[in-house]
């Protein structure tokens, strides 16, 4: 028999491919740790240096003076004059009124030609005699209205005007629901003073 020499199958090194049932391969590179420093506690408690220094003592009240009371103030001085005056008008104030309104009714039908306004002049001078016998008047209107009056009865018309301003300024709301009738008065005056300036010039 001839003998068979058999040369055993040599295994071939080469690339294997898994196959899909086969368990991944992990590669594990260790990591050299540095050994950990030792930790901070911070967890002690450590002593607070207590100051050698006393507290300062507070700075001794000082005793002020007592405040000195007020001292109310005095009233005002008026003069003997002018008190008197003032009880004279409250005593003449119906007398007042009476030679007012007469004054300024004569001035009225003296004016014919102020025609249809003579009516509603009459309904403002009631009012103001109303609201004077009503004491919702003081003695400075009793006073004025005294002298404008008497200077619509000179023939003074320019001075009637400024004291007409003077109450409407000073006085307006008590005078300003009748002092309109009277307004017209002076101004109806004063064309016919210089109306009879302006023929007084034409005579001469």
């Amino acid at each position: 028999m001839d003998n068979c020499n058999t040369t055993p199958n040599q295994s071939v090194k080469g690339t294997y491919d898994p196959g899909w049932n086969d368990p991944p391969k992990f590669t594990y590179n260790a990591q050299k740790t540095t050994p950990g420093r030792p930790r901070n506690f911070l967890n002690k408690r450590v002593a607070f240096p207590l100051s050698n220094s006393s507290t300062p003592t507070p700075p001794a009240p000082v005793n002020l003076p007592p405040m000195p009371a007020l001292v109310p103030s005095a009233p005002p001085i008026y003069s003997n004059n002018v008190k008197n005056q003032i009880e004279d008008v409250q005593m003449d104030s119906e007398n007042i009124l009476k030679e007012v309104k007469g004054s300024l009714l004569e001035i009225l039908e003296n004016s014919i030609e102020l025609g249809s306004k003579a009516n509603d002049i009459k309904r403002r001078i009631a009012i103001m005699e109303e609201m004077w016998l009503g004491g919702k008047l003081n003695n400075n209107v009793y006073m004025q209205m005294k002298d404008l009056a008497s200077c619509l009865k000179g023939d003074e018309p320019m001075k009637a005007d400024e004291i007409h301003r003077a109450l409407m300024v000073d006085h307006v709301s008590v005078v300003g629901t009748w002092m309109p009738g009277v307004k017209q008065l002076i101004h109806n005056s004063i064309a016919r003073s210089e109306l009879l300036g302006i023929e007084a010039t034409d005579d001469s």
